[in-house]
């Protein structure tokens, strides 16, 4: 996986990783969705697309990275890409609250953009982008929780002050991840570096992903799959980190169980995004 850092905007200038799933985890997402939207709605998606394309961003399942690529451009977005449900492990109450502007709050703010014939195709085509990329980071566990403790009151941002150790045995290969936030933007390991802008062959292989993700995860495994409430999706998110993200202690190497229990834990998780976001944009999107 490709290691970005952003200037955080959460009161310090500090930079830290909250890149949700990667290029790879995020263009799967894009992926899986593309199969699910109704034939007018993919059309139009893709016009929208094209319209404000770059080199690395020029199609539907590229542009599902353009948020990350522009980040640092906008600051104003940080908050965007995560929506933090605050708990404690040590039996303690938590105080803290989401911020004001989360990736809920910003979902609902560009559907609304995106619906709106009355703007410009450009304005649209931006939200477009926006929401294919925040329904993948919302659905990425540490981008719906942080933990508080003693140490950190207001919050491990994400797993961002959750340090690991390395080398971890991932799939016959060694990964060394600095915090538990860098873990899970790979989703420990499960989606590999795919260079954008992207070849044959690195489409092949996120269409090989999105297939097996699909096959593996049917729709009809998920009972939640039709709660269409992003701050819901969020307190998923936040639920799977506490027992299964956070199943870790600090300062550690994953194990090989660990490394399997949160592998399978981001392959629901990136699968259920798909379908969602392809039930969003056939909603939003009307022809």
């Amino acid at each position: 996986m490709k290691l970005r850092f952003w200037l955080s905007m959460l009161g310090s200038a500090v930079a830290v990783s909250v890149f949700g799933w990667g290029d790879a985890g995020h263009m799967t997402i894009a992926a899986i969705a593309k199969k699910e939207l109704k034939p007018g709605v993919l059309a139009e998606a893709e016009r929208l697309i094209k319209l404000s394309a770059t080199e690395k961003t020029p199609d539907f399942i590229s542009a599902a990275s353009w948020a990350d690529d522009v980040r640092r451009d906008r600051p104003e977005s940080a908050t965007w890409h995560y929506m933090d449900i605050h708990f404690r492990a040590d039996g303690k109450p938590s105080t803290n609250a989401p911020d004001k502007e989360n990736a809920s709050t910003a979902i609902a703010k560009f559907s609304a953009i995106l619906s709106d014939k009355t703007k410009s195709d450009l304005e649209r085509a931006e939200a477009l982008r926006y929401i294919i990329h925040f329904v993948g980071d919302i659905h990425q566990p540490l981008h719906g929780s942080a933990r508080d403790t003693d140490e950190h009151p207001k919050g491990d941002r994400g797993g961002n002050d959750f340090h690991l150790e390395g080398p971890a045995n991932v799939n016959g290969k060694k990964r060394t991840w600095k915090n538990l936030h860098s873990a899970w933007d790979s989703g420990v390991g499960l989606f590999p570096f795919v260079e954008r802008p992207l070849s044959t062959k690195g489409l092949d292989e996120i269409d090989a992903l999105a297939t097996k993700f699909t096959k593996e995860n049917p729709r009809s495994s998920y009972p939640e799959e039709k709660d269409s409430n992003p701050t819901h999706w969020a307190v998923e998110s936040s639920e799977v980190a506490r027992k299964v993200a956070y199943n870790i202690q600090e300062n550690t190497i994953p194990t090989g169980p660990y490394i399997v229990a949160a592998q399978a834990a981001s392959e629901r998780r990136a699968t259920l995004a798909g379908y969602r976001l392809a039930d969003l944009l056939n909603k939003l999107i009307k022809n």
